[in-house]
């Protein structure tokens, strides 16, 4: 991650949660415990939250019974979510291509609207890959560039008017938020991140489209 955008993310960490809310009318929290129930059974197992920002999805996998590590390149982000979890909860300021983590440590992983702000999503899903045991799940929940050109028309509207104006309105940064809006529109395919997923290691991959294709889940599980 470039030190630009690890300061950006810094400084939009207070407004972070409300611009969510506002921007995807509330939907995003649906679209979170979808991704938290596509790992399947994590109660009593040790679950990576990876670009966990402000641990919206660290919350809903405690809340699942699972022991959450949260990991995210921006410390602000991760202060900004620690009353969200619950005391003691090990965060830890990391780049996900670079997860300071043993091999196999983790039974389920999360990676929440964070793959896009990779310098190289390949190689975020193979750090994933590699911290994951067998049997393992990884579940990645992001803003894809659609395939179907109505929801592509509708999203580069959304996109490049609607996002930064009130991004910009509420966090006073109108420049970070033009960039994440340019993060999506030059984002990989769900189709396209699906396969980065199988030459990242993983052995069974597929995906579910959320909301018309507004956002999607990719989910990548590691053989027994």
């Amino acid at each position: 991650m470039s030190a630009a955008i690890n300061r950006m993310f810094d400084h939009i960490a207070p407004t972070y949660d409300a611009l969510n809310r506002v921007l995807s009318l509330g939907i995003d929290q649906a679209w979170r415990k979808r991704a938290v129930a596509a790992l399947g059974p994590i109660a009593g197992r040790r679950v990576l939250d990876v670009c966990a920002g402000t641990l919206d999805l660290a919350r809903l996998a405690q809340q699942a019974g699972a022991e959450v590590t949260a990991s995210d390149f921006a410390q602000a982000m991760l202060d900004r979510g620690r009353a969200k979890v619950a005391p003691g909860t090990e965060l830890v300021r990391a780049d996900a291509m670079h997860l300071p983590f043993a091999d196999g440590s983790f039974a389920g992983a999360l990676n929440g609207f964070g793959l896009r702000n990779l310098d190289d999503p390949l190689a975020g899903l193979r750090e994933a890959r590699r911290v994951l045991a067998p049997g393992a799940r990884l579940v990645v929940l992001d803003f894809f560039r659609p395939r179907r050109a109505v929801t592509r028309a509708v999203q580069l509207l959304y996109n490049r008017r609607v996002l930064p104006w009130v991004g910009g309105l509420v966090s006073g940064d109108r420049d970070a938020y033009r960039y994440l809006a340019a993060s999506i529109d030059r984002f990989a395919t769900r189709q396209e991140v699906e396969a980065m997923a199988r030459a990242a290691g993983f052995d069974r991959v597929w995906g579910e489209d959320l909301t018309a294709g507004i956002s999607a889940l990719v989910i990548c599980e590691v053989k027994p």
